[in-house]
């Protein structure tokens, strides 16, 4: 991927960008880069879209504005700015894991911009219930909030990230993981991006959701989720079903967290397809 810096109205964005056609715009996660993306965004590119895969702010120096915050609704502005950015009046988004939860923001912000949206891994907010095992599951939440987590996280050569990933995708091995942890070891090497990345967790409220998500956008929307992945694969399906047409979920056998690089072959067609279908 080749990087440029794009300025919006008070944000930095550093993005990948190829293709022609309607756009669609990659939103990676934690931990994580726009690497992770590479293959769809070569079928995507492909199939006649205008690909736009950005650094999440934080994950990238040119990206963080001091004093600038984290919480989701900012999160969701950004994307939105990002739109601007590009020139891109509406787009498809496609997020995974913290871009999964922006997407979702922005959707219900300003739903007439959006498409559709794909959802990886993350089913909407508004489906979610906190049950003993639900949060012993996203323990890091509550880990990543410690005034230590960077410490933490960047010891023994961020060790903690590997344990994530084998947690959160017990079945998942080869170069492609690998390269995966790498990426997202040396993207947050610094004391300045490991901070921007936690910051997301740290500016994540306890209580309740921001009330823009308490209800799934207007948005049609494909939802993937995984059986071996930290949240149940049913909350997949319920968020579809509250989506409009031709909205649906994809549930992928024995995948977790990264259900598109764990099973490309059978996730990237199917985001292909939904896209197709959209008006």
């Amino acid at each position: 991927m080749q990087f440029r810096t794009i300025s919006g109205s008070d944000q930095r964005f550093v993005v990948s960008q190829s293709g022609s056609g309607p756009d669609v715009v990659l939103l990676h996660g934690f931990p994580d880069t726009p690497h992770s993306y590479a293959e769809l965004e070569a079928a995507l590119t492909s199939s006649g879209w205008r690909v736009t895969v950005p650094w999440l702010r934080g994950y990238h120096p040119e990206t963080i504005v001091p004093g600038r915050p984290y919480d989701p609704v900012t999160l969701g502005r950004d994307v939105l700015a990002l739109l601007d950015a590009i020139e891109a009046p509406q787009a498809v988004l496609v997020g995974h894991d913290w871009g999964a939860l922006a997407t979702y923001v922005a959707a219900a912000l300003e739903p007439e911009r959006i498409r559709g949206l794909v959802a990886l891994a993350i089913p909407h907010p508004s489906q979610l219930r906190r049950t003993p095992a639900s949060l012993w599951a996203v323990r890091h939440f509550f880990a990543l909030k410690l005034p230590w987590a960077a410490r933490s996280a960047s010891r023994n050569d961020f060790a903690y990230f590997d344990r994530l990933y084998s947690r959160w995708a017990p079945n998942w091995s080869g170069s492609v993981r690998e390269e995966c942890i790498d990426h997202a070891k040396e993207a947050l090497s610094s004391t300045q991006t490991l901070n921007g990345a936690i910051a997301y967790y740290r500016a994540l409220p306890l209580g309740p959701a921001p009330a823009v998500l308490d209800h799934p956008p207007a948005v049609p929307g494909l939802i993937v989720g995984g059986t071996a992945d930290l949240v149940a694969p049913e909350l997949a399906t319920q968020t579809a079903q509250l989506l409009p047409p031709p909205s649906r979920a994809l549930i992928v056998e024995g995948a977790g967290h990264w259900p598109h690089l764990e099973e490309p072959g059978i996730v990237v067609p199917e985001i292909l397809s939904f896209l197709a279908e959209l008006p």
